[in-house]
């Protein structure tokens, strides 16, 4: 139902998060400077670093920090929805560095009765060649026609809205995967009423060095099997045939070299310099997908390994942790 007065909505600004102390003053930060006044801020946390200390100093500020219950990034965003008091919940990642007025701006989307509101986001580090093209990438990847992603940087949901259809999928899993996206996918097929705006963007931090954009990307790898095995049912038979498909495929596209210099030249057409770029960009995208590849393999092992140990039973409720992919 429409909103009729700003005053009427309260927001949740939400981070689920697990040792973050080097980024988690980003979102405390940002979240504290949003100038709309109706709103509550909550940290999910279940870090073993300084992080439940650098947000319990916040706390004279009004910061609600929840212990969480060790189950992952998926439960501790659920179990945030369900103790938030607002009518709005906020999704934010440690490195989010939101905009001031960022509540006004997605505010009029709820009072015409939307449930859930996707933004753009940006890289505010482009200084090195791993963040400068994961943004590159994104760009490109968003300029596709009917681009409309079921989770974004700083993405709101209205909280009914999202209870109702049960929240983020879970199941306490033996492996850790994300599926955030589970989220969107239901209020879609609820038919709740959704608005993705380009025009508001949300700025965060993306991987800059080796090590980081490494681990991000073999992340993603991980998380497509273990999606594929636990969430959709994929024997392991069919997996391995999937991904040895996929590796001849990748290799014989490096081998012609055409299709993937093709790709990083498009990557590269975004940047404010194309030409010093392309090669860069060759050399990241190369690393991405070998990052991915592994990261693939490596679950299919670790899933064979719970295999032989006897921990690969049906899920149950809960959650589960989720590496941060950017």
């Amino acid at each position: 139902m429409p909103v009729n007065t700003a005053s009427s909505v309260k927001f949740t600004l939400l981070t689920a998060c697990k040792n973050e102390e080097r980024d988690i003053r980003l979102a405390l930060e940002s979240a504290l400077a949003q100038t709309y006044p109706h709103k509550e801020i909550i940290f999910v946390d279940d870090s073993t670093d300084g992080t439940k200390e650098i947000i319990r100093s916040y706390s004279k500020f009004g910061v609600i920090l929840i212990d969480g219950l060790g189950e992952g990034c998926c439960r501790a965003r659920n179990l945030g929805m369900e103790r938030a008091t607002g009518d709005v919940v906020v999704f934010l990642t440690a490195d989010t560095r939101l905009e001031p007025d960022y509540l006004e701006k997605i505010l009029p989307y709820y009072q015409k009765g939307y449930d859930w509101v996707t933004v753009e986001s940006c890289s505010f580090n482009t200084e090195s060649v791993y963040s400068r093209f994961v943004e590159m990438q994104h760009r490109h990847e968003d300029s596709s026609p009917g681009f409309d992603p079921l989770t974004t940087q700083g993405y709101s949901v209205r909280r009914d809205a999202a209870l109702a259809v049960g929240g983020i999928t879970g199941g306490i899993y033996p492996v850790n995967f994300c599926r955030d996206w589970s989220l969107g996918k239901k209020m879609t097929e609820k038919g709740c009423k959704k608005m993705h705006d380009r025009s508001i963007v949300v700025p965060h931090k993306s991987p800059d060095t080796f090590s980081e954009y490494w681990t991000v990307r073999k992340a993603r790898g991980l998380m497509s099997v273990y999606q594929s095995y636990f969430l959709f049912g994929k024997t392991l038979r069919v997996l391995f045939f999937r991904f040895m498909a996929k590796d001849v495929l990748a290799l014989a596209r490096h081998v012609l070299v055409v299709p993937i210099a093709l790709r990083a030249a498009r990557i590269a057409w975004h940047s404010n310099r194309p030409f010093r770029d392309f090669p860069l960009f060759l050399y990241a995208g190369f690393m991405q997908s070998l990052a991915f590849y592994s990261g693939e393999w490596q679950g299919y092992i670790n899933i064979l390994r719970l295999k032989k140990s006897g921990c690969h039973g049906a899920p149950q409720s809960g959650g589960t942790e989720v590496v941060r992919v950017i």
